[in-house]
């Protein structure tokens, strides 16, 4: 059996952006053969205790259909964190979606102090079996507390699954933990952690998994989503977190290949947007030696590249931009490779796009698109790019779209 724990950053109170990374996510684990995947604590809002009573809901609330959906269609059991309603107040939960089978709700048993203001706790344990392992589950701080661990044992788990939203003092104390119980009850241990601002602190990342000798076989990176998935036979971890940095002209073959690809693809779907003499290798040769083009990589693969500069096309003067005078960064020739496209890659790259504008002071962010590529029209307009006029470029017989958007330095 493969498990995959998602380590996501989520957005307070953005469920249907949040949904949709949730999705992105479980479409990548099932691509990945896994069997189950589980999510952080009440990653669909964030962990925010405070919102939690503006966003509780049930189970059965239509916005879900989706992850029902997808579990009997990839033949996954899925796990996410939510808010939901019980009679004496508001429960911290994890939503289950089982292949052709009823939606089903564990709540979090055993709360810490600082809970006990937004919410109650939750009453039973259940547990689930897939291809003969038996899957215990827990929410962040009962996890720690071995009353939990050892009532799983007892109803004979094999498997303990640890969903939390984590600082960095909370998963040192974690590891710890976890490496301990894992080898003194021969029992695998996952940790599905949160990224980015929760509450008053920030998620550490680090999701983990120990095997039954208590021995960390796989992690991820405190700063970057990713999924990571423990394969019951073989005892041992797979990695799937994608990083962007900074190209290096050693791999200039293999991202010219990249844009070949992605070039080839657009033309096969009737989008003429690049043509041979563009982009070239020149071209992209330049954009590494001037320290402009930056690579996504999963498990250390170029699957994705964008280039970030302060350069304007000549075209753009001809645009009635509404921040004239203001510093801009300019978006250029963004690709992902043909067979991760689906996967929220592009998203992924256009965070970290935005994120770089803000460090460099740009308080708006300019791009070209092809008017005819309707999904990165819509991947823009998504983001709250506006179309301030059309460009035309030599070759090409349809208009591009010269797109903007404000960037709020904080």
């Amino acid at each position: 059996m493969k498990i995959c724990v998602a380590q996501i950053q989520s957005l307070k109170g953005n469920i249907p952006v949040n949904i949709k990374n949730h999705l992105n996510q479980i479409k990548c684990a099932i691509d990945l053969n896994a069997d189950i995947i589980v999510f952080p604590e009440l990653s669909i809002i964030n962990y925010e205790p405070e919102s939690a009573k503006k966003y509780a809901t049930n189970i059965k609330h239509s916005i879900f259909k989706p992850f029902e959906a997808l579990a009997n269609k990839g033949k996954i059991t899925i796990g996410e964190g939510m808010p939901t309603l019980a009679d004496d107040g508001i429960n911290i939960s994890m939503l289950i979606f089982s292949p052709n089978k009823e939606r089903t709700i564990y709540s979090k048993t055993l709360l810490y102090d600082d809970e006990l203001p937004f919410f109650v706790c939750g009453k039973n344990q259940p547990f689930l079996t897939i291809k003969g392992q038996k899957i215990a589950l827990g929410i962040c701080y009962e996890t720690l507390q071995e009353e939990h661990f050892l009532k799983a044992k007892e109803n004979n788990a094999t498997i303990y699954i640890a969903s939390v939203a984590k600082s960095k003092k909370g998963t040192d104390k974690a590891y710890a933990y976890f490496s301990t119980m894992a080898k003194q009850y021969s029992t695998p241990i996952l940790m599905a952690n949160a990224v980015g601002y929760c509450d008053n602190f920030v998620s550490n990342g680090h999701s983990a998994i120990w095997n039954k000798n208590g021995e960390c076989v796989g992690q991820l990176n405190e700063q970057h989503q990713g999924l990571l998935i423990y394969d019951t036979i073989s005892n041992s971890a797979e990695i799937h977190q994608p990083i962007i940095e900074i190209g290096q002209l050693s791999d200039l073959e293999a991202i010219f290949q990249l844009y070949s690809k992605g070039r080839k693809h657009l033309n096969n779907n009737g989008i003429y947007q690049w043509i041979k003499t563009y982009p070239t290798l020149a071209i992209i040769e330049n954009d590494l030696k001037n320290k402009e083009l930056y690579v996504l990589k999963s498990n250390t693969k170029i699957i994705g590249a964008i280039c970030l500069s302060h350069q304007q096309e000549e075209a753009y003067q001809t645009i009635n931009w509404q921040f004239n005078n203001i510093k801009a960064l300019v978006i250029h020739r963004l690709v992902v490779h043909p067979k991760q496209l689906g996967k929220g890659y592009a998203s992924i790259i256009m965070n970290f796009a935005e994120d770089f504008a803000k460090k460099q002071l740009c308080n708006t962010i300019r791009l070209d698109v092809f008017s005819k590529n309707l999904k990165a029209i819509k991947l823009y307009q998504n983001r709250d790019y506006i179309t301030r006029g059309n460009i035309h470029f030599p070759g090409r017989e349809e208009a591009f779209y010269a797109m903007e958007k404000e960037i709020l330095i904080d």
